[in-house]
């Protein structure tokens, strides 16, 4: 066989497979846009700690078709108005930019969010209701894992001051959509920690190191910071007195540590600061979901911003989520270097 008739013969072949592959279509591939089925992806606390409310967040996953935001309203921008610094004339300029037609243009919402569902929580005697927090319940007091999560659109609370939980109770969770979406979870509160105080100095230095010691009560993780929950100036930080702990159950004590470097640094050492000690027991849903593994801040950061679902339960039956509690113990002390 000569070279001209090997090249004919590969040419055959090639368009040979060509017509094949056109007349098998997508090759028995499941188209991608098909609906999956959607459900709710939800994280609720209750909370046995002054610092923080119970709260219900209600997402949802969403189907692999269409697209994950809505149009909600539209707005219309007339002008655009800015300022600079003219160093020439030593002043600051302001201009504005009107528009011979107005610009509108389209607000959206996330497609992730659920803003119209019944959230009730129950104990052993009572329902209680919670709510689509209103804007007045945001306060900027509210922290958790660094983020004011009082401020995502889809959080639900209980407005009318009748829900106080208990420690040692058992909770369960009912949500529902209009859309017929519906989850249920249940949670065993932990007992309320308790620092033993008399073993804790008035003041403590970070780099001499110190033991806080506490009741023990339950099959429960903890978790203690120290550190302060209010807003200070860099000048009234000590090097040292922001320290984080994971307990296993049964642990009664923790051992402070302190990063070399607070040793080498120059501090004023006469620095006096107010240092907040914080002892959380954890129920074992909230453990899971957030502590167990070393992605858990990870999800739920991600769950939070609306990147759907995150395919982790904990507590939570018909959806995704977390239904946790957790319960906390403050108490203050004065720091030095």
């Amino acid at each position: 066989m000569n070279s001209r008739q090997q090249v004919s013969i590969k040419i055959l072949i090639i368009i040979t497979i060509l017509l094949f592959v056109s007349s098998c279509g997508n090759w028995g591939w499941q188209d991608i846009d098909s609906d999956n089925q959607e459900k709710l992806n939800i994280v609720g606390v209750i909370s046995l700690d002054n610092s923080l409310r119970s709260f219900i967040i209600v997402h949802k996953t969403l189907a692999t078709s269409g697209s994950d935001s809505r149009i909600i309203s539209y707005d219309t921008t007339y002008f655009e108005a800015w300022q600079w610094y003219d160093k020439d004339l030593g002043i600051v300029v302001y201009d504005t930019l009107w528009y011979n037609t107005p610009h509108i243009h389209a607000i959206t919402e996330s497609r992730y969010l659920v803003k119209d569902a019944t959230v009730t929580v129950s104990d052993d005697t009572r329902d209680y209701a919670f709510v689509l927090a209103p804007e007045t319940a945001y306060s900027y007091d509210d922290y958790y894992y660094g983020d004011n999560i009082f401020t995502d659109p889809a959080i639900y609370l209980n407005t009318d001051g009748n829900f106080v939980p208990a420690p040692e109770s058992h909770y369960t969770l009912s949500i529902t959509t209009p859309d017929g979406l519906a989850l249920t979870a249940s949670v065993q509160t932990p007992p309320l920690p308790q620092i033993i105080e008399s073993d804790l100095s008035d003041t403590l230095s970070v780099k001499r190191l110190f033991e806080i010691k506490w009741k023990y009560d339950g099959d429960y993780s903890a978790m203690l910071t120290t550190g302060t929950k209010e807003a200070l100036l860099w000048e009234d930080d000590i090097c040292g007195m922001y320290q984080y702990g994971i307990l296993e159950p049964g642990d009664t004590t923790w051992n402070s540590s302190v990063e070399s470097w607070c040793y080498e640094i120059d501090q004023n050492p006469n620095a006096v600061s107010q240092m907040d000690i914080r002892l959380r027991f954890l129920d074992e849903h909230y453990y899971d979901y957030f502590l167990a593994t070393n992605d858990g801040a990870a999800e739920i950061s991600n769950f939070l911003v609306g990147n759907g679902a995150i395919g982790v339960s904990a507590g939570v039956e018909g959806g995704f989520g977390v239904f946790g509690a957790l319960s906390g113990y403050w108490t203050k002390r004065v720091v030095i270097p």
